[in-house]
């Protein structure tokens, strides 16, 4: 398997050195952080990617998002080459060995050029002790490639290429859809954008897109998802700057579509951060008199909240922005109730391995376990701020029953004043054909050339 390589054509021997060793140095920087379980990768990238010129960042992107969706394979491979593990010290040359292994197998980098950059990076690290074995392990790889890989075969993370662990959990829950889940978790994402319907038809804007010579193909499942054949830089989006459209999953899109926000509701968007789902519930909540709903976004995370600050401004529209934890109540919450709720939990985002490949790093079964407690937690205490004969919308990016319909049967079943509905209940119009029907709620799993692996369940407090 090979991926184009994004250093231009027209560089010069040393340009094409000059670059890969920028690029490569701050990618070994971002790697062994996520090793270290320092961040995510989304958070490492924002935090370094100002390390390296503008034209270098997709280069930058390309290894760290390669080694992370690669990782499963390239840490058995990288694991039977090395006769002793590498100390927590020099965590920075396994990234580097990993980063030659991926260059080495995925890229179209000559193979000389991919071992001779791993070993100079071993002395740009001041660890030059460590060129000879860097240069020996994989030179081995180079002759071995084939024998090495049929050797590991039987091995989930080789088969598969995902986490032992999550591989068994995926066959034991969703065993029929298996092999889809994981090759759709595997691949590229494709670029989806959620056309503002308040400011232009679907329709319209397609066309606008072709005569940018943008191709694109309309969502089965939201009225607003438009296909991108070929992913593109946003600024190349028309009117991209004036609100015209924003970059979002389809499925993430649904829940705008489900909770049908109408002028004059009072809704409250907990965990709200990056602020695509806020974003689409303004535009679906205003009306051609430039009357809209009274929005409340709640995030943790500040410099998360910046993110919705710069989505909303872009877009053109306001919300009450409030940087605390959704759960702690006496943080933020002033005791006027919801018309309607989005709880989007913090989860395992198993949903979205492809776009967050460094979970197949550093997930571990017990973060599910932890992530349960937090999302109960949170599904408890927001409920208290839903007025009676109000929804909420529970939702994740998770594959787990245990994150989805299991929570929502706990919560029925300690919450009298909660009932489940169906999903069209808010928007008749829609038809709910996507997805599978769970015991509550319905499961969405990630799918080639189409959208990511979601949980919806639609909840209303009972009067009283």
């Amino acid at each position: 398997m090979t991926t184009s390589n994004p250093i231009p054509y027209s560089a010069t021997p040393s340009e094409v050195l000059s670059i890969q060793h920028s690029a490569r140095q701050v990618a070994i920087k971002v790697i062994t952080n996520i090793l270290l379980e320092h961040g995510s990768l989304s958070t490492q990238l924002a935090r370094h990617q100002t390390d390296v010129a503008n034209e270098h960042i997709p280069l930058l992107k390309e290894l760290c998002f390669g080694v992370c969706r690669q990782y499963p394979t390239l840490n058995s491979v990288a694991l039977s080459l090395l006769a002793h593990p590498f100390e927590e010290k020099d965590t920075d040359l396994y990234a580097t060995l990993l980063l030659g292994l991926y260059q080495l197998t995925y890229m179209n980098t000559p193979d000389h050029a991919a071992v001779h950059e791993t070993v100079e990076a071993c002395r740009l690290l001041k660890k030059d002790w460590a060129t000879k074995l860097m240069n020996a392990v994989l030179r081995r790889y180079q002759r071995e490639e084939h024998e090495i890989l049929d050797n590991l075969s039987s091995m989930p993370s080789i088969e598969y290429n995902q986490p032992k662990w999550l591989v068994k959990r995926i066959n034991k829950h969703w065993p029929d859809d298996l092999e889809q889940i994981i090759e759709a978790s595997n691949t590229h994402p494709p670029m989806c954008i959620r056309v503002n319907e308040s400011r232009v038809s679907r329709e319209t804007y397609q066309k606008m897109l072709k005569d940018k010579g943008i191709e694109s193909e309309i969502g089965k499942f939201s009225t607003s998802a438009l296909y991108l054949q070929t992913a593109v830089r946003v600024s190349q989006l028309p009117d991209f700057e004036e609100g015209f459209a924003s970059v979002q999953d389809e499925a993430a899109q649904l829940s705008a579509h489900i909770l049908s926000p109408k002028p004059g509701e009072k809704i409250l968007d907990a965990c709200a951060a990056p602020g695509g789902k806020t974003g689409h519930l303004l535009e679906r909540g205003n009306n051609s008199e430039n009357k809209g709903v009274e929005l409340t976004a709640v995030e943790l995370e500040p410099w998360r909240m910046e993110k919705i600050e710069s989505n909303l401004e872009r877009l053109g529209y306001s919300a009450h922005l409030i940087c605390a934890d959704a759960g702690d109540l006496d943080a933020w919450w002033e005791g006027e109730q919801y018309d309607k709720i989005l709880l989007d939990v913090p989860c395992s985002a198993t949903g979205v391995i492809r776009r967050n490949p460094d979970i197949k790093i550093n997930r571990k079964p017990a973060d599910i376990n932890e992530l349960i407690v937090i999302q109960r937690e949170i599904l408890t205490q927001v409920w208290k701020t839903l007025k009676p004969g109000g929804f909420m919308l529970y939702a994740t990016c998770s594959l787990m029953p245990e994150e989805n319909e299991q929570q929502v049967h706990q919560f029925l079943e300690a919450q009298s004043d909660a009932n489940e509905v169906k999903l069209n209940t808010l928007n008749n119009d829609a038809k709910i054909e996507w997805g599978t029907e769970v015991s509550h709620g319905r499961q969405m799993f990630p799918t080639l050339e189409s959208h990511d692996g979601f949980y919806y369940c639609l909840l209303q407090k009972t009067s009283t």
